[in-house]
């Protein structure tokens, strides 16, 4: 109640110019003295670090400790002086005003990179990473909603929206908008030079961008964005935006950022700082794979050999139908290593396990690799091994059951493979040859697809023990890679997600990078809420080097997705013919010099292949100032760089020149259209073509209006709301997953395991059932009277085993109807019916349809209630009631509005479920000694006393009227009707509700 009154006493800041003034140099004064103290800080803990430094050896192990735990201190006390460093710069860009529609109350909330507090509970500034950010940057004026993670939706009226220009503490001016970052401004902040735009892209962020900066990181997504439509700036800020709102599940550590070289890396990464965001590994394609090789990788007896576009065997080699023809190569091979014939038992010759098991097994595991293959079929071998030695009749000695259980275990084969991988691979490209692919052995030069189907070989059928990688894998520039890339990529990291972005029009490796987005779809995409996305919008090039580079595309014969560039105007591109080399130098040297005058920072001479980078380079630098350009160690900077096409994609420049566009160079075929499509692109403000001879037809001469239409990808209108996303249950359907499985191996250890002993009744006990029989048979023919208080056989109260059950819950999700717990065997819902009314309801998968709420409970409309999550347990509150759920046991704690205990679950088992012909469920309840239960009877006032006895409380199975006890310490039970229902008090049988006839728990707690 305090908190909310400081909330409702927080005055709302001034809309004018002035008033903005004012509100800017409180904020700055706030950052200021925030930065001061956190450099204290730094000071502080370098210093102690000198005096443990000084006070203790080398060798000390308590000085070692405290250096360390200084040390960590003192690393994220500078890492909070950089980010504050960077936000005192430019302390926010946005601004919200709106009214919460379930306070009633305006609020205003300021939008910078990073969050400034006043003190350590009121927020000046907030990230904007924060759910309620993202109405800044999709929601137009009016009602909208914002979700935040594990509280649901909230719904807000927006009533502004601001956007800043601040400079050196200085407020420049404002714009107030629907949309953020309209065009003008976002033309404003485009016409900067390369650096500012970077440092202000966090402001300008539209709509389509921030919808996929913020899909959940437990879903795939692909998005195709044209050039210049801010691809890697959402790749990097999606990481930014699941390191702050996923922080439990998500450290720099779990990502991988992969590109195609690394200039391209250096430059993309190279902002991660800005966005808070260290320590994430990032490496090429090939790194990766020979990463994934892990021991079986040797630098100093392997190369990486470079992709040639015109090597034809990469066309193979890269190819989806390749990557197939190397599973099955696996597949031949593990059926060829694994033994298929019938298993008998040497002495009694008794069936084990037949060839058409042994191959049943096979296919159904077929994506596991070899060591998993083996392990799943010596689990199923080892089961009907026991069976043998300790269920028969044949009798084996001691020493005979160790030997033939030695045996059987590896009978299949031993899980450390001993082959090489390399030599593996050369078998395959052997096989192929056979068939009349003509691919060379690589010999101990491997390119990117020779190393993908060596990881794959390695993950396939030499791995033992799996290594964890990366949780989330981020792919730039994902159309450089051929499908055979991403199957094994795919297998490798089967339980990572990923980030991919590309565009199928800068394919410049022409036949085996991707043309489409299809394949990879069908491969990435399986789930419901995978995504796949369209960024149409291009916020890098002016208007006209934009329609000059689709010029040059639509030239080509193949899938163009149309590109609409923000509404940015600037000098058309200049294209100029040259009599000699002598003269393009000089006319080269003349525009670079010209546009440094201009104050570009970034310029690029882009050339179409290293061999030409080379020829230039050592002319042109005897008349202007160059970069060295190093394919593997270049970062990317001011200056002047002269790099070939195939670098300089995913980069941009101030201004670009066009080195030598003849027809030469580039002749009128679809690869080298989207050459120059991508060298057209890199251009911000200016782009300049040079060519001696004669000019390419891809840029001189123009394209019919049929064939523009042609190749256009129609991109198919979706309504105008938010991409479907999952509700909050991705860790459940996963779990759920996991459940299934293990359910299967339960049933089919059940059938091939050792038979169930049953022990046999008493005489005495056997007479009794007959007599019950007898009597039960009689109850029936009398339109089946109730058993209400008939005292069930002996034998059926013990429940069965339950010694491996494992209820500590896995995952938490809600919604407004209900929270759902899942653990290892089931899901648990709790549902809030009114003020002291909640359901409780377990089944082993997902819940089927319940029963009707009973007439005798009146469920509260709109009840008001919550629910919380912390390390050891999950709390549900509403009403009179507060539940608590414990995560190591799955047991609920009934307690009342003042916590006071009403009744427990028991915490060694809380539930139980047998699915079988009859259908049932155990609760246990730890009921005390002291507590009197009774159950009512067919009518209100009728009363059975339940004190250690075990009685039917039901009413027959057509019977509507729920099965109901009572306890004097103030709450009821009642299980709907329909079912038949025993307690047992009994303590050596246990406490417990059982059911029969349903396969899923179901009862109300009433206070």
């Amino acid at each position: 109640m305090k908190q909310k009154n400081q909330t409702e006493t927080k005055s709302i800041p001034g809309v004018t110019l002035e008033d903005e003034k004012n509100t800017l140099s409180e904020i700055l004064a706030i950052a200021d003295r925030n930065l001061n103290q956190a450099r204290s800080s730094v000071e502080n803990l370098a210093d102690e670090l000198h005096e443990l430094k000084e006070i203790y050896d080398v060798e000390d192990k308590e000085g070692l400790a405290l250096w360390f735990n200084t040390d960590a201190r003192f690393q994220q006390v500078r890492q909070e002086l950089l980010r504050m460093e960077r936000s005192r710069k430019k302390p926010y860009f946005g601004r919200i005003d709106f009214t919460d529609a379930s306070l009633l109350k305006k609020e205003c909330y300021y939008i910078g990179k990073a969050a400034i507090t006043k003190n350590s509970a009121e927020l000046v500034v907030i990230d904007w990473r924060a759910p309620i950010a993202s109405v800044y940057y999709e929601s137009s004026l009016g009602a909208c909603t914002y979700s935040v993670k594990g509280e649901g939706a909230f719904e807000i009226d927006l009533s502004r929206k601001r956007t800043y220009e601040i400079e050196n503490d200085e407020l420049k001016d404002f714009y107030d908008s629907d949309v953020v970052a309209n065009d003008d401004l976002l033309t404003k902040y485009l016409a900067r030079n390369k650096r500012s735009v970077l440092n202000d892209i966090i402001a300008t962020i539209q709509q389509e961008q921030n919808e996929i900066i913020r899909k959940r990181p437990q879903h795939n997504v692909i998005v195709q964005g044209g050039a210049g439509s801010g691809k890697t700036t959402v790749a990097m800020h999606r990481i930014s935006y699941i390191l702050y709102n996923y922080d439990l599940e998500f450290q720099p550590k779990d990502f991988y950022i992969i590109g195609s070289n690394r200039i391209l890396l250096n430059y993309i990464t190279g902002i991660l700082p800005d966005l808070d965001v260290y320590g994430v590994s990032q490496m090429t394609m090939e790194q990766l794979f020979t990463r994934l090789l892990y021991e079986d990788w040797d630098d100093r007896k392997y190369t990486i050999k470079k992709l040639e576009r015109e090597d034809k065997t990469a066309c193979v080699k890269g190819s989806f139908s390749w990557f197939h023809d190397l599973e099955a190569f696996c597949r031949r091979y593990e059926w060829g290593y694994i033994p298929l014939e019938d298993v008998y038992t040497e002495k009694t010759h008794h069936l084990l396990m037949t060839r058409s098991s042994i191959e049943g097994l096979l296919k159904k595991f077929d994506y596991l690799s070899l060591p998993d293959k083996l392990d799943k079929l010596t689990e199923h071998l080892m089961a009907k091994v026991e069976n043998e030695i300790y269920g028969r009749y044949y009798t084996y000695p001691p020493e005979e059951q160790k030997a033939l259980l030695k045996y059987y275990q590896t009978y299949f084969g031993k899980r450390e493979w001993k082959g090489s991988i390399f030599e593996l691979y050369d078998s395959f490209l052997a096989e192929q040859r056979e068939k009349g692919t003509r691919i060379p052995s690589p010999g101990n030069s491997f390119d990117l697809y020779d190393l993908a189907a060596l990881a794959y070989l390695y993950k396939r059928i030499k791995e033992t023990e799996v290594i964890q990688e990366a949780s989330h894998v981020v792919i730039d520039e994902a159309q450089d890679f051929g499908m055979m890339a991403y199957g094994a990529l795919k297998y490798c990291l089967s339980k990572c997600t990923y980030t991919i972005m590309g565009d199928v029009s800068q394919n410049i490796y022409f036949d085996y990078g991707l043309t489409d987005w299809e394949e990879l779809r069908s491969l990435m995409l399986p789930g419901e809420f995978d995504y796949f996305g369209l960024l149409r919008k291009s916020y890098r090039n002016t208007v006209e080097i934009s329609n000059f580079a689709t010029n040059i595309l639509q030239h080509g014969n193949f899938p163009i997705y149309p590109v609409e560039p923000i509404i940015r105007h600037g000098n058309e591109v200049r294209t100029t013919g040259c009599e000699d080399e002598g003269r393009l130098i000089t006319e080269t040297a003349g525009t670079i010099l010209e546009w440094q005058k201009k104050g570009y920072e970034t310029i690029a001479v882009i050339c179409r292949d290293e061999e030409e980078v080379s020829k230039l380079t050592k002319k042109l630098r005897k008349k202007v100032e160059l970069r060295e350009f190093d394919a593997e160690t270049e970062e990317f900077g001011s200056g002047v760089m002269v790099l070939p096409i195939e670098y300089a994609k995913g980069l941009e420049f101030d201004a670009v020149l066009l080195f030598n566009a003849s027809e030469e160079n580039y002749p009128s075929e679809d690869g080298f259209a989207r050459l120059l499509y991508v060298a057209a692109t890199r251009a911000l403000h200016e782009l300049v073509v040079l060519y001696s001879g004669k000019l390419t037809d891809l840029i001189g001469t123009t394209v019919s209006e049929e064939k523009k239409q042609k190749y256009v990808v129609v991109r198919q209108e979706q309504p105008a709301r938010r991409v479907r996303e999952e509700k909050p249950k991705t860790n459940r359907e996963i779990e759920l997953e996991r459940v299934s499985h293990g359910k299967f191996e339960m049933e089919l250890r059940n059938r091939i395991g050792p038979k169930r002993i049953v022990v046999q009744n008493s005489i005495e006990e056997k007479r009794s059932e007959k007599a019950r029989a007898a009597n039960s048979q009689s109850a029936n023919s009398q339109s089946e009277k109730s058993e209400f208080g008939v005292i069930p056989a002996t034998n059926s109260l013990r429940p069965p085993g339950h010694s491996k059950l494992n209820l500590a819950v896995r995952w938490v999700t809600g919604n407004k109807s209900y929270v759902e717990v899942t653990n290892a065997c089931g899901v648990l819902r709790i549902t809030p019916i009114s003020e002291n009314t909640v359901r409780i309801s377990f089944a082993g998968e997902s819940l089927g349809r319940l029963p009707e709420i009973p007439a005798e409970i009146e469920p509260t409309p709109k009840l008001k209630w919550n629910y919380r999550e912390d390390k050891g347990r999950v709390e549900v509150k509403f009403g009179k009631l507060l539940l608590r759920i414990d995560k190591k046991n799955g047991g609920i704690s009934f307690y009342t509005e003042k916590e006071m205990l009403l009744l427990s679950e028991n915490p060694s088992l809380p539930r139980q479920i047998a699915n079988a012909a009859k259908n049932q469920t155990w609760t246990y309840f730890d009921w005390s000694k002291k507590e009197v239960l009774k159950a009512r009877g067919a009518v209100d006032q009728q009363w059975l006393d339940l004190k250690t006895t075990a009685k039917y409380i039901s009413f027959g199975a057509k019977s509507k009227r729920p099965a109901c006890v009572k306890s004097n310490s103030g709450y009821q039970i009642l299980v709907p009707g329909g079912r038949r229902v025993m307690c047992c008090t009994i303590p050596m049988y246990g406490s417990y509700l059982y059911t029969e006839g349903e396969a899923q728990i179901d009862y109300f707690f009433i206070l």
